[in-house]
């Protein structure tokens, strides 16, 4: 059952408040599998969990969160268990998931919907998380969160204005506006907490000038892509896509290229109103220039508002962003402005 009317089905989960319980659980890669992966820690697990707890959450694990198969994680039917067990769990208010990965995927044809709609809950996290808050907007109307995992919260720092946007997005029913980080970083923090660089932001990029309003959709740029041509796919019909991408090298650019061809494919893409396009990492050789030079090229996109280096994604900090929410998107001749009325 895929939800077609935005305005009319979809469903806000409530905010978070002091006192609330927070499950972390693998919809990707356990802790275990990062654990081994990146190496984190013992402390990093208890850094991460007190720093949820000084907000006033209670956090909690799922029963499957150590376990470590040769992909990193354990199996789909672990981690559906975990999921299902979480949902029709009362007291839990929020399922954030460990970390990304690329398993979040296997879970979709085995996720129930039904039993989501009927108990709807903050789900969060980023990367291939994609695949899980698209697929369950499309099939409940539930709105879903785009945003930390609970390996972020091992940052130790420059992880101000993550926190902020979380607590703005999860933690209240204001509308805010999504203003670009000060300074941001793309080093492999993980395993160099202590040793950081930080660079100054230029802010948002304008690349099409306009003003739209519409449902957010999107995450991932590659696993948003994926959900193509099936019915974990939402609608594009009154959209506005938040894309991002952690690609390496010179074929980003036509990464970025390509992905956006491919869902101009789609028989709604008429109805996208817009393009919020996430900050690159440095490695990625992508500028304002030759982002710029790449949107021109796509003529279906030509006449619509887009903004990119927006802090959202695999570059830290980021702010979190709802699936299924909705935002007013401004994009002038020197700068841009991004405001999240209903998440």
């Amino acid at each position: 059952m895929q939800i077609k009317n935005f305005e009319k089905q979809r469903i806000i989960p409530s905010k978070l408040k002091s006192g609330d319980r927070i499950r972390v659980l693998a919809l990707s890669r356990t802790i275990g599998g990062i654990i081994a992966y990146e190496g984190i820690t013992e402390a990093d697990i208890a850094f991460a969990r007190q720093r949820l707890e000084s907000m006033g959450f209670i956090v909690e694990f799922g029963e499957h969160i150590m376990e470590c198969n040769a992909h990193l994680t354990t199996s789909v039917e672990s981690r559906i268990e975990d999921l299902h067990c979480a949902i029709i769990e009362p007291s839990v208010k929020m399922i954030l998931a460990a970390t990304g990965g690329v398993g979040a995927i296997q879970l979709l044809e085995h996720i129930d919907y039904e039993l989501i709609k009927s108990h709807p809950k903050i789900i969060c996290g980023y990367s291939d998380i994609t695949h899980i808050a698209n697929a369950v907007f499309a099939n409940t109307g539930v709105v879903g969160y785009y945003g930390p995992n609970f390996s972020s919260f091992m940052m130790r720092k420059g992880f101000e204005y993550t926190m902020e946007y979380f607590q703005k997005c999860l933690c209240s029913e204001e509308s805010f506006s999504a203003n670009p980080a000060e300074t941001w970083s793309d080093d492999a923090w993980v395993k160099e907490q202590d040793n950081r660089t930080f660079l100054h932001t230029d802010g948002f990029w304008p690349v099409n000038y306009g003003n739209a309003e519409g449902v957010i959709v999107g995450g991932a740029a590659l696993a948003f892509n994926h959900l193509q041509g099936s019915k974990f796919f939402p609608s594009l019909k009154g959209a506005i896509l938040f894309l991002e991408s952690p690609s390496d090298g010179k074929a980003s650019l036509m990464a970025l290229d390509s992905c956006i061809r491919a869902i101009c494919f789609q028989e709604d893409f008429k109805g996208v109103r817009g393009i919020v396009i996430g900050r690159y990492p440095r490695n990625s050789r992508i500028d304002r220039n030759n982002l710029t030079e790449l949107v021109h090229q796509i003529s279906e996109i030509s006449e619509i508002p887009i903004a990119a280096n927006v802090d959202f994604g695999h570059t830290t900090p980021v702010m979190t962003v709802p699936i299924g929410g909705k935002c007013i998107l401004q994009v002038r001749q020197k700068d841009a402005s991004i405001e999240i009325v209903e998440h």
